[in-house]
């Protein structure tokens, strides 16, 4: 083979590489990730709103989508917080007072996010979410049910008492996803929260929304191809992104599964 014909190869193949780097370019982007929320809602009885804990951004988006919701027609709106402390997160959302009497998981509790609280105790209590603690109480951790489907009964109990609710469920990213397809050596092979309501209330329609930050570009695809827009990216689910990285799927011991059967949107930061 002759120096030319090698240096010609080179430069085929370098071409070829480059021309096959997938960047956010190269994909339509919706960049209004609370106009994506507000449009879902108003389509859908319930929306699953991902979060990662503790991230100012993903924190400081929600708030600012709380005051949006009444707009959307949601009448509750569902958080991560032991239902025993029900009775305490009434009394702060009625009367603004003794918001630290509430607890909250050390894994979830900051300043960001009981500003959340502090956000809906200052609406019009005509326009407000009710605000429903969903998780599963401490004590009931011993026993054989999931928080999955704890939380999942906590809104059913939402719509038998009214049936034309509209909520806004806002949990960790592990419990927005619609199936759990555990590898063989899982023990406990809970389904998930969305498996439980669609089987105990088949009609209802749910949207699910993964929000990602911070994540390996190396373990998810789409951080590597959005990351770098700036603001946040909302993308709508489909199998364009069959074989995607998901960076959700590296941190749990889940069988490989579509990303469009995991979620139904994500909004990468």
């Amino acid at each position: 083979m002759n120096k030319r014909f090698e240096i010609f190869l080179f430069i085929i193949l370098f071409y070829l590489i480059c021309t096959s780097i997938v960047s956010g370019s190269d994909y339509k982007v919706n960049t209004n990730a609370q106009l994506f929320i507000l449009e879902k809602l108003k389509t859908h009885h319930i929306v699953f709103l991902g979060t990662t804990h503790k991230k100012p951004a993903i924190l400081k988006f929600m708030l600012e989508l709380i005051p949006a919701l009444h707009d959307a027609g949601v009448t509750h709106i569902g958080l991560e917080i032991t239902s025993s402390q029900q009775a305490k997160t009434d009394n702060f959302i009625q009367t603004g007072k003794k918001l630290n009497n509430i607890k909250i998981h050390p894994l979830i509790d900051c300043l960001e996010y009981r500003n959340l609280l502090a956000k809906l105790a200052t609406l019009d209590p005509n326009m407000r979410p009710k605000t429903i603690a969903l998780d599963l109480p401490t004590l009931k951790k011993l026993g054989k049910i999931s928080r999955d489907k704890w939380m999942a009964w906590s809104i059913v109990k939402v719509f038998h008492k009214n049936p034309k609710a509209k909520m806004l469920v806002l949990a960790g990213n592990v419990h927005v996803l619609k199936v759990l397809n555990w590898q063989d050596n899982i023990r406990n092979q809970h389904r998930s929260m969305y498996r439980y309501l669609k089987d105990i209330m088949p009609e209802i329609r749910i949207f699910s929304i993964s929000q990602l930050i911070d994540e390996n570009p190396e373990e998810c695809d789409f951080t590597e191809v959005f990351g770098s827009i700036d603001g946040s990216v909302v993308i709508n689910c489909d199998r364009r992104f069959d074989g995607w990285k998901f960076g959700l799927s590296s941190i749990i011991a889940i069988k490989p599964t579509a990303i469009c059967d995991l979620v139904d949107g994500i909004i990468i930061y």
